[in-house]
Protein backbone atom coordinates (compact mmCIF):
# COMPACT_ATOMS: atom_id res chain seq x y z
CA UNK A 1 0.00 0.00 0.00
CA UNK A 2 0.92 3.79 -0.16
CA UNK A 3 -0.16 7.14 0.54
CA UNK A 4 -2.34 8.66 -2.55
CA UNK A 5 -3.85 12.39 -2.76
CA UNK A 6 -7.78 12.49 -2.40
CA UNK A 7 -9.68 13.86 -5.07
CA UNK A 8 -10.48 17.81 -4.05
CA UNK A 9 -14.33 16.73 -5.23
CA UNK A 10 -14.16 13.77 -2.04
CA UNK A 11 -12.50 16.63 0.55
CA UNK A 12 -14.79 19.16 -0.52
CA UNK A 13 -17.97 16.77 0.29
CA UNK A 14 -16.57 15.85 3.79
CA UNK A 15 -15.47 19.45 4.19
CA UNK A 16 -18.94 21.07 3.62
CA UNK A 17 -20.39 18.45 6.33
CA UNK A 18 -17.69 18.88 8.94
CA UNK A 19 -18.20 22.85 8.43
CA UNK A 20 -21.89 23.11 9.11
CA UNK A 21 -21.74 20.82 12.02
CA UNK A 22 -19.26 22.63 13.41
CA UNK A 23 -21.06 26.14 12.71
CA UNK A 24 -23.19 24.63 14.50
CA UNK A 25 -21.32 23.75 17.59
CA UNK A 26 -19.64 27.14 18.02
CA UNK A 27 -23.26 28.67 17.83
CA UNK A 28 -24.92 26.64 20.37
CA UNK A 29 -21.57 26.80 22.82
CA UNK A 30 -22.24 30.50 22.53
CA UNK A 31 -25.70 30.72 23.01
CA UNK A 32 -26.24 27.97 25.92
CA UNK A 33 -23.35 28.42 27.82
CA UNK A 34 -21.27 31.86 26.68
CA UNK A 35 -18.18 29.82 25.31
CA UNK A 36 -17.12 32.06 22.94
CA UNK A 37 -15.30 29.81 19.67
CA UNK A 38 -13.86 29.84 16.66
CA UNK A 39 -13.01 26.72 14.41
CA UNK A 40 -10.50 26.44 11.63
CA UNK A 41 -9.05 23.63 9.61
CA UNK A 42 -5.43 22.87 10.24
CA UNK A 43 -2.78 20.67 8.90
CA UNK A 44 -2.80 19.20 5.49
CA UNK A 45 -6.54 20.02 4.85
CA UNK A 46 -6.72 23.46 5.80
CA UNK A 47 -5.73 27.17 3.86
CA UNK A 48 -2.82 24.64 1.60
CA UNK A 49 -5.98 22.39 0.42
CA UNK A 50 -5.16 19.03 -2.21
CA UNK A 51 -2.83 17.76 0.36
CA UNK A 52 -5.10 15.39 1.89
CA UNK A 53 -4.13 11.87 1.21
CA UNK A 54 -5.03 7.93 2.04
CA UNK A 55 -2.98 4.82 1.94
CA UNK A 56 -4.70 2.75 -0.25
CA UNK A 57 -8.27 1.68 0.82
CA UNK A 58 -7.76 3.34 4.01
CA UNK A 59 -10.28 6.09 5.11
CA UNK A 60 -8.95 9.75 5.62
CA UNK A 61 -9.06 12.77 8.00
CA UNK A 62 -9.87 15.94 8.20
CA UNK A 63 -7.82 18.20 11.82
CA UNK A 64 -9.92 21.16 13.06
CA UNK A 65 -9.02 23.00 16.24
CA UNK A 66 -11.42 24.94 18.25
CA UNK A 67 -10.14 27.97 19.56
CA UNK A 68 -11.76 29.53 23.06
CA UNK A 69 -11.87 33.36 22.36
CA UNK A 70 -13.60 33.86 25.93
CA UNK A 71 -16.23 31.71 28.31
CA UNK A 72 -17.23 32.31 31.69
CA UNK A 73 -13.76 31.51 34.42
CA UNK A 74 -15.39 28.02 35.71
CA UNK A 75 -14.32 26.50 32.24
CA UNK A 76 -10.61 28.09 32.41
CA UNK A 77 -10.27 26.28 35.84
CA UNK A 78 -12.02 22.85 34.76
CA UNK A 79 -10.41 21.63 31.57
CA UNK A 80 -12.60 18.20 31.86
CA UNK A 81 -15.25 20.37 32.34
CA UNK A 82 -15.02 22.35 29.48
CA UNK A 83 -13.59 19.49 27.23
CA UNK A 84 -17.01 17.16 28.27
CA UNK A 85 -19.20 20.21 27.54
CA UNK A 86 -17.86 20.85 24.14
CA UNK A 87 -17.94 17.11 23.71
CA UNK A 88 -21.61 16.65 24.74
CA UNK A 89 -22.48 19.29 22.65
CA UNK A 90 -20.59 18.00 19.75
CA UNK A 91 -22.71 14.82 20.24
CA UNK A 92 -25.88 16.04 20.42
CA UNK A 93 -25.05 17.90 17.05
CA UNK A 94 -23.65 14.73 15.41
CA UNK A 95 -26.82 12.50 16.72
CA UNK A 96 -29.00 15.73 14.76
CA UNK A 97 -26.85 15.07 11.68
CA UNK A 98 -27.72 11.09 11.68
CA UNK A 99 -31.06 12.45 9.84
CA UNK A 100 -28.86 12.71 6.77
CA UNK A 101 -26.04 10.70 5.70
CA UNK A 102 -22.60 11.42 4.22
CA UNK A 103 -22.11 9.10 1.10
CA UNK A 104 -24.35 6.32 2.87
CA UNK A 105 -22.32 6.87 6.52
CA UNK A 106 -23.77 8.37 9.48
CA UNK A 107 -21.16 10.25 11.97
CA UNK A 108 -20.88 8.30 15.37
CA UNK A 109 -20.60 9.96 19.27
CA UNK A 110 -17.05 11.96 19.27
CA UNK A 111 -14.77 10.21 20.90
CA UNK A 112 -12.44 11.23 23.96
CA UNK A 113 -8.62 10.89 22.96
CA UNK A 114 -5.71 12.15 24.56
CA UNK A 115 -5.57 15.41 22.43
CA UNK A 116 -8.82 15.62 20.36
CA UNK A 117 -12.04 14.31 20.34
CA UNK A 118 -12.69 12.31 17.09
CA UNK A 119 -15.94 11.55 15.41
CA UNK A 120 -16.21 8.77 12.66
CA UNK A 121 -18.58 7.60 9.45
CA UNK A 122 -18.30 3.80 9.71
CA UNK A 123 -19.00 2.06 5.80
CA UNK A 124 -22.30 1.46 5.87
CA UNK A 125 -23.08 -2.19 6.50
CA UNK A 126 -19.64 -2.75 8.37
CA UNK A 127 -19.90 -1.00 11.51
CA UNK A 128 -15.79 -2.01 12.08
CA UNK A 129 -14.80 0.00 9.06
CA UNK A 130 -13.91 3.64 9.38
CA UNK A 131 -14.88 5.13 5.65
CA UNK A 132 -14.36 9.13 7.64
CA UNK A 133 -13.16 10.72 10.63
CA UNK A 134 -12.49 14.62 11.84
CA UNK A 135 -10.29 15.20 14.75
CA UNK A 136 -11.50 18.51 16.89
CA UNK A 137 -8.40 20.10 19.28
CA UNK A 138 -9.74 22.46 21.81
CA UNK A 139 -7.54 25.26 22.09
CA UNK A 140 -6.64 28.70 23.66
CA UNK A 141 -4.32 31.69 23.44
CA UNK A 142 -2.94 33.87 26.35
CA UNK A 143 -2.08 38.15 25.92
CA UNK A 144 1.28 37.07 24.56
CA UNK A 145 0.39 34.97 21.91
CA UNK A 146 1.23 31.81 22.89
CA UNK A 147 -1.04 28.70 22.27
CA UNK A 148 -2.42 25.82 24.57
CA UNK A 149 -4.16 23.27 23.85
CA UNK A 150 -6.43 20.95 26.27
CA UNK A 151 -5.16 17.62 26.73
CA UNK A 152 -6.62 14.87 28.39
CA UNK A 153 -4.01 12.04 30.30
CA UNK A 154 -5.74 8.90 30.05
CA UNK A 155 -2.86 7.44 32.84
CA UNK A 156 -3.54 9.84 35.56
CA UNK A 157 -7.38 11.09 34.10
CA UNK A 158 -5.82 14.25 34.67
CA UNK A 159 -6.84 17.21 32.32
CA UNK A 160 -4.99 20.03 31.72
CA UNK A 161 -3.69 22.97 29.18
CA UNK A 162 -0.41 21.80 27.42
CA UNK A 163 1.83 24.85 25.34
CA UNK A 164 0.93 24.24 21.47
CA UNK A 165 3.18 25.21 18.48
CA UNK A 166 1.65 28.09 17.22
CA UNK A 167 1.17 27.62 13.12
CA UNK A 168 1.40 31.06 11.96
CA UNK A 169 4.56 31.17 10.59
CA UNK A 170 3.81 27.97 8.54
CA UNK A 171 0.66 29.45 7.30
CA UNK A 172 2.65 32.64 6.00
CA UNK A 173 5.30 30.21 4.73
CA UNK A 174 3.49 27.89 2.72
CA UNK A 175 1.23 31.47 1.71
CA UNK A 176 4.71 32.51 0.32
CA UNK A 177 5.81 29.14 -1.62
CA UNK A 178 2.42 29.16 -3.38
CA UNK A 179 2.83 33.12 -4.01
CA UNK A 180 5.72 31.95 -6.41
CA UNK A 181 3.91 28.79 -7.88
CA UNK A 182 6.19 25.97 -6.31
CA UNK A 183 2.96 24.51 -4.72
CA UNK A 184 3.56 21.20 -6.62
CA UNK A 185 7.21 20.60 -5.19
CA UNK A 186 4.94 20.73 -1.98
CA UNK A 187 2.73 18.22 -3.69
CA UNK A 188 5.94 15.98 -4.59
CA UNK A 189 7.82 15.94 -1.40
CA UNK A 190 5.22 15.40 1.26
CA UNK A 191 4.21 12.88 -0.90
CA UNK A 192 7.10 11.27 -0.77
CA UNK A 193 7.58 12.03 2.63
CA UNK A 194 4.66 10.02 3.84
CA UNK A 195 5.38 6.76 1.67
CA UNK A 196 9.02 6.80 3.45
CA UNK A 197 7.84 7.00 6.59
CA UNK A 198 5.13 4.42 5.89
CA UNK A 199 7.77 2.28 4.77
CA UNK A 200 9.73 2.40 7.62
CA UNK A 201 6.30 2.24 10.18
CA UNK A 202 7.51 5.27 11.34
CA UNK A 203 4.60 6.14 13.35
CA UNK A 204 6.06 9.42 15.09
CA UNK A 205 5.26 11.38 11.68
CA UNK A 206 1.54 12.29 11.88
CA UNK A 207 0.58 14.11 8.74
CA UNK A 208 0.84 17.78 10.24
CA UNK A 209 4.38 17.18 11.29
CA UNK A 210 5.22 15.82 7.78
CA UNK A 211 3.35 18.87 6.62
CA UNK A 212 5.26 21.33 8.79
CA UNK A 213 8.46 19.59 7.44
CA UNK A 214 7.75 19.73 3.53
CA UNK A 215 6.75 23.54 4.42
CA UNK A 216 9.88 24.69 6.28
CA UNK A 217 12.30 22.24 3.98
CA UNK A 218 11.08 23.95 0.45
CA UNK A 219 10.72 27.36 2.09
CA UNK A 220 13.93 27.10 3.03
CA UNK A 221 15.11 26.03 -0.70
CA UNK A 222 13.90 29.23 -2.40
CA UNK A 223 13.74 32.08 0.48
CA UNK A 224 16.66 31.71 2.69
Amino acid sequence: MAYEYVSEKEVRLYRSECSGMLTELRDYLNEKFSINTQFFLVGSGSHARKLVMRNGNAPFDLDYNLMIIRMPDRYWHNPQCLKNRVRDSLNLILRRSRSHVVRGGQFSDGKDSTSVITALIYTPGILSQVAFSFDLAILAREEGGTHYMLLHDKGSDNYHWGEAPSVRHIREKADAIKSQRHWDEVRDRYKDKKNRYLERQDENHPSYVVYVETINEIYRKYFN
